[in-house]
């Protein structure tokens, strides 16, 4: 008799280990929505876990770097939206009320002051920066690289005068060492590489240099946007320096000379507005990347959640049968346990 006491508690103690097991993982599970924590617990999701954690890292990654392109971009958008609404004041307003037969000398005069100021402005656009980089500063990432000679009062880029600058047919800038003789002996702009990034479209290398059909370009010149170089009649090719023509030619009113630098101040905002267009379309493609990387992330994390996430309606389902097994366990080793063991227990 005393071997089958014996028996018995020991069966029945095995049968409340096991109902408090059930019941504490149940309550872990509810708690932390968490339906396994050790891949041993469950091999085959597990294995899709880990491989879907790995994936939406990476998506995640990417999505990080879009993001941060998007405001760089967009930073760089708002700051040729703000130079070309001067362009337009300067265009549409001041030159205008310049040509007026009323403006008087006093009034020219004004007006001249008036788009110094806006070439101040221009010049302060021209060097944005997005954190600690330069927006249209290509690879200078350190330095202003738009600055005003002291002397000439023409616009400088990386410290060379943008009147003197030509670019090859390959799409490189490089200075002309003697502007007075055209000698084309290349020396290059320096600072002024592009930069890639990958935004989801896997980036290739050609060479030692990135694929631009796979990389995107998140480095600007603002050479390209500005202007360089000058034309077969001499004039600049920049619209800061042309501003210069412009602002001079009022002062002394030499309407023949306003005419062709309005003329050609026209023609380079055409230039620069076509670039602001690009950025635009540049920055809605990066929106639309975002969105499907987004969704893409969003996505992965579903798929985690639905690998080792639980089943509410099951699992509190699970709690309540836990709970009465577990109350019933007790009850019943009241009637077949001695009350001493019981109260050992409890």
């Amino acid at each position: 008799m005393r071997v089958a006491d014996r028996s018995t508690a020991r069966n029945y103690l095995t049968y409340l280990n096991k109902a408090k097991n059930d019941y504490a993982k149940t309550n872990e599970r509810v708690a932390s929505g968490v339906r396994f924590k050790d891949i041993s617990e469950d091999v085959s999701a597990g294995s899709r876990v880990i491989r879907t954690k790995t994936d939406l890292y990476k998506a995640q990654k990417q999505l990080d770097n879009v993001k941060g392109v998007n405001e760089e971009m967009t930073t760089t958008e708002n700051a040729m939206t703000d130079i070309s609404d001067i362009l337009t004041e300067i265009h549409n307003v001041k030159v205008t009320a310049a040509k007026s037969e009323n403006a008087g000398a006093s009034g020219r005069s004004v007006i001249a002051g008036e788009i110094k100021s806006l070439q101040q402005e221009i010049l302060q656009f021209a060097n944005t920066q997005y954190g600690k980089k330069y927006v249209f500063g290509g690879t200078n990432s350190y330095t202003a690289p738009f600055t005003q000679d002291k002397d000439t009062g023409k616009l400088l880029y990386n410290g060379v005068d943008v009147d003197s600058i030509q670019k090859d047919d390959a799409g490189y800038f490089y200075e002309v060492t003697d502007p007075d003789t055209g000698d084309k002996v290349r020396k290059e702009i320096p600072m002024d590489g592009d930069v890639y990034m990958d935004v989801g479209l896997g980036i290739k290398m050609s060479g030692p240099n990135v694929d631009p059909d796979t990389g995107f370009l998140i480095s600007f010149s603002g050479l390209d946007f500005l202007g360089f170089g000058t034309d077969a009649d001499g004039l600049s090719n920049n619209i800061f320096n042309i501003l210069n023509e412009v602002r001079e030619s009022i002062g002394t009113y030499d309407a023949e000379k306003l005419d062709a630098a309005d003329d050609k101040l026209s023609k380079l905002t055409d230039g620069f507005r076509t670039h602001l267009t690009d950025i635009g379309a540049r920055t809605g493609f990066l929106s639309t990347i975002e969105g499907r990387l987004s969704d893409t992330v969003d996505s992965y994390s579903r798929r985690i959640s639905d690998l080792i996430g639980v089943n509410d309606a099951e699992e509190a389902t699970n709690q309540s049968m836990n709970d009465y097994v577990l109350k019933a366990v007790l009850q019943m080793g009241s009637r077949i346990l001695p009350v001493s063991l019981m109260d050992f227990l409890g």
